[in-house]
């Protein structure tokens, strides 16, 4: 009996994973046979199963450290000095331990599922019935199962180079420390290129989407296109890479200057366009043959809904798998899970028994992209951020931008709320079931939008960018908002509005910060979102409001609030709202509690709302576009109304160092002047360097010990 032995490179530890329950489990003794294992393909789906199940934290600590948290559109809620993750997030104004648990636990996970993918892909290559269908061209359960396997270990290192940059690489199972003993760092370049051309082999052999029985919790070939256009886009893009490391014959052109200290530069390959070509190309086989996927285009909700962007989020909060998504992460109820507690609409309540429970709310919205960017008519607004928490007891409760968690913070992710959920989970906090959406069809037309428009192709970069956009406005507006926008465009300035057209897509779902590092915009971004902050808050200061130029939208120091029964208002509305109405006006009495939208409370708890001292649960908001005097008649009219002059933008002046000098605080305005690299690479675990024989190096900077 053949002992199936792994190493987790993060330790160089030996261990039998023929015991571990969460690899090998498939029978009772503690050693287990690879053949035994492999004779059938439902033996291998419980090894495979094990994979999946790691892929619950997998990538979890560092996006919620830095992915969800570090754009240009999202930020984190506490006070800069309260948390040491937010050094790496706003690429270390200081320096930051290299034991820190969320790098080595990403490492160890990523390398624990990729060699775990090694074995299984060892034993595939020697099963008979893989073998026959490979050479007839054939999909079976076992390329399928052998395909994932390939397609775990591809994203696994997608991970391991976004994160750390150039890593140890190996495609092969590692079963005793001796075959560790010469592995030092490998060129990004030969992972990206390696884990291409084993997808390529792989892929055309997994069953699409739909085909089978396999749904989007399952790697699938339409995922596995993604992954060879993802891995080739990242190849093709700006990364910050080392001045003392060898990359070979492969050329480079910078932004900027190298850094010294770091001994890093910001480049990207001169071949890039070889690479974008590629991407390009298998972005086209998904949305070509996507098997049951699709962009949600239409509402079938009908009357009060009417925003298919909004649809798509509606599926996961139902505990359903999205028909846009490519790959989800599957979770259970009653299990550990951040979606929506983490990156959702913010709750009050306490632990357990609440309406809803706690929700932390990590994933924060600026300002400046809430009120400038959305221009007027934008349905994925009011989606992406929310201006109201969840108080805990079935009402509504204002954002506070005093940093802090729950309704502190500023302003939160609105794409999930307990509140909407089809059957609301109020027993215990952070066990929603739902699931984490990773990549869906939005993401990957606009991916291939900018394909398309890097290399040339300028009728497919419109075609899908102009998908995407249209299904965000109403049909009114689609001749000046969208192909009147879209129609125009060329050059860079194309490439510059479908990036743009990711931020406002995408808000909330953490893929801004690794944009703007491809883009080759990081520096020049973070520098804008700044000098954007900035003027607001000195607006705030001297005038008691800003009006951002490019939408209009004003943000003043106070807002008006007041508890309301919807049901005097109008006994049609419900206490979770939708979609405003298109042409309400502000005359109108239902306009302060249907602007904006998509907030409330949900209807599903009237009999715990019964028991409250009163059922005025939802608010009323004025002046939340508009300035009002506190001086003057209107806002002596509110009050006289019950109205409640709340702080708002006062929070952030109280707070401007939160909301200006703190934002990226690792890389001031003189460094995007002098040209600097932005430092954004996390260290590499001090275990791996220590136990390396020297091959394994530090660099960006980064302490070894």
């Amino acid at each position: 009996m053949k002992k199936i032995i792994y190493i987790m490179l993060a330790v160089f530890l030996l261990a039998n994973t023929a015991c571990d329950k969460n690899f090998l489990d498939v029978q009772a003794p503690s050693s287990v046979d690879d053949d035994f294992v492999f004779a059938s393909t439902e033996e291998a789906e419980k090894v495979l199963a094990g994979i999946y199940d790691l892929w619950h934290d997998l990538d979890k600590r560092l996006f919620y450290v830095h992915e969800v948290t570090g754009s240009d559109s999202e930020c984190h809620p506490e006070n800069y000095a309260s948390q040491g993750r937010h050094i790496p997030e706003g690429l270390f104004a200081s320096e930051f331990p290299i034991t820190d648990g969320d790098c080595t636990g990403t490492w160890k996970e990523c390398y624990t599922i990729i060699n775990r993918c090694n074995v299984m892909i060892e034993a595939f290559e020697q099963n008979e019935e893989y073998q026959a269908a490979v050479a007839t061209g054939t999909a079976n359960n076992w390329t399928q199962l052998y395909g994932e396997a390939v397609v775990a270990r591809g994203t696994c290192y997608k991970l391991l180079i976004r994160y750390f940059g150039d890593v140890p690489y190996f495609d092969y199972p590692i079963r005793t420390t001796a075959q560790t003993d010469s592995l030092g760092l490998s060129s990004r370049d030969l992972v990206y290129d390696s884990e291409i051309a084993a997808l390529k082999n792989a892929v055309p052999l997994m069953y699409r989407l739909g085909e089978k029985g396999t749904t989007a919790e399952k790697f699938s070939g339409t995922y596995g296109d993604y992954l060879i256009a993802r891995l080739a886009f990242d190849a093709a893009g700006y990364q910050l890479r080392r001045t003392d490391f060898d990359y070979g014959n492969v050329a480079l052109e910078q932004w900027g200057v190298d850094n010294a200290t770091w001994q890093a530069k910001y480049v990207r390959r001169s071949d890039w366009q070889t690479y974008m070509n590629t991407a390009k190309e298998y972005y086209l086989k998904v949305v070509n043959n996507p098997g049951s996927a699709y962009l949600i285009e239409s509402d079938e909700r009908g009357e009060g809904f009417d925003n298919p962007f909004q649809r798509n989020f509606q599926y996961l909060m139902d505990l359903q798998i999205s028909p846009e998504s490519l790959f989800e992460c599957g979770y259970t109820r009653g299990q550990n899970s951040d979606w929506p507690y983490s990156f959702g609409r913010p709750s009050g309540g306490g632990g357990s028994n609440a309406y809803p429970c706690k929700n932390y709310g990590q994933g924060r919205i600026y300002a400046s992209y809430y009120y400038g960017d959305f221009i007027d008519g934008d349905k994925r607004r009011d989606v992406t951020a929310c201006v109201t928490a969840n108080s805990g007891a079935a009402s509504e409760k204002m954002i506070n931008f005093t940093p802090g968690s729950r309704e502190k913070g500023g302003l939160a992710i609105n794409k999930f709320d307990e509140a909407r959920f089809a059957s609301p989970y109020t027993t215990k906090q952070r066990q929603s079931g739902m699931n984490w959406q990773q990549v869906r069809m939005g993401d990957v037309m606009l991916d291939l939008a900018y394909a398309a428009a890097a290399t040339g192709d300028v009728a497919t970069a419109k075609t899908y960018f102009t998908k995407v956009r249209s299904r965000a406005f109403s049909e009114a507006d689609q001749a000046e908002k969208v192909t009147g926008y879209i129609n125009p465009l060329s050059g860079q300035d194309l490439l510059d509005a479908i990036a743009f057209e990711r931020k406002l897509e995408l808000g909330g779902e953490g893929k801004t910060r690794w944009d703007m590092t491809l883009y080759g915009t990081m520096p020049k971004r973070i520098v804008e979102l700044r000098n954007r902050q900035i003027a607001m808050v000195e607006g705030l200061e001297d005038d008691g409001y800003y009006t951002f130029p490019e939408t209009g939208l004003t943000i003043s120091n106070y807002v008006w609030t007041k508890y309301v029964k919807m049901s005097d208002i109008d006994e049609s509305l419900p206490l979770l709202t939708t979609e405003t109405p298109v042409g309400l006006s502000k005359d109108d009495p239902k306009y302060p509690v249907l602007v904006p939208g998509w907030r409330g409370t949900s209807d599903l708890w009237t009999d715990y709302i019964a028991k409250l001292t009163s059922d005025a649960v939802n608010l009323a908001i004025e002046g939340l576009y508009e300035y009002i005097d506190p001086a003057g008649p209107k806002a002596a009219a509110l009050e006289a109304d019950g109205y409640v002059k709340t702080d708002w933008g006062a929070n952030i002046v109280a707070n401007k160092s939160q909301y200006t000098e703190d934002i990226f605080k690792g890389y001031p305005d003189s460094y995007y002047t002098s040209g600097q690299p932005p430092r954004y690479v996390r260290a590499i675990p001090f275990e791996t360097l220590a136990n390396s024989n020297g091959l394994i190096t530090q660099g960006y900077g980064h302490a070894s010990e």
